[in-house]
């Protein structure tokens, strides 16, 4: 198969007639940043996709367990790790003025962007990602 390396505007992976964009995140950490943080430039990256006619998967390359989205909401932002002031899931923050981002708020987002922007959420293992990705794409993979 001929691979052609280029810049898309929406997502890392792509392959002509496919339906899904594929868009990788290392960690939970980075997804949480990119719906957080930066919420309004990820909402115009899956617009743009479903203006074109697409979904736009976004598989996190950690935790296949997340899957179940219910195990999500037991996440803890790699900020509360380390501090260590406070149950990050049930109390106030008493580090920062702004609670970091956690599980149970991560989940609304992502069941939000489902519902409003049909974004599809996939977790997986890292040594996963390349099939799934194939998969996704309607590319044979070979090991």
């Amino acid at each position: 198969m001929a691979v052609e390396r280029r810049k898309l505007e929406t997502g890392d992976y792509w392959a002509d007639g496919s339906r899904y964009l594929v868009d990788t995140k290392k960690d939970v950490q980075e997804l949480a940043g990119n719906v957080g943080r930066d919420h309004d430039r990820f909402v115009r990256e899956l617009d743009r996709a479903t203006a074109e006619g697409k979904v736009l998967v976004v598989l996190v390359e950690e935790h296949p367990e997340y899957e179940r989205p219910e195990l999500i909401e037991t996440w803890v932002s790699g900020v509360c790790r380390r501090c260590r002031r406070c149950n990050p899931l049930t109390d106030p923050c008493r580090a920062k003025r702004r609670k970091p981002m956690n599980g149970p708020q991560l989940r609304k987002i992502l069941d939000a962007l489902h519902e409003r922007h049909g974004a599809r959420f996939m977790f997986c293992d890292r040594r996963e990602t390349a099939r799934i990705v194939s998969d996704l794409l309607g590319i044979e993979y070979e090991e």
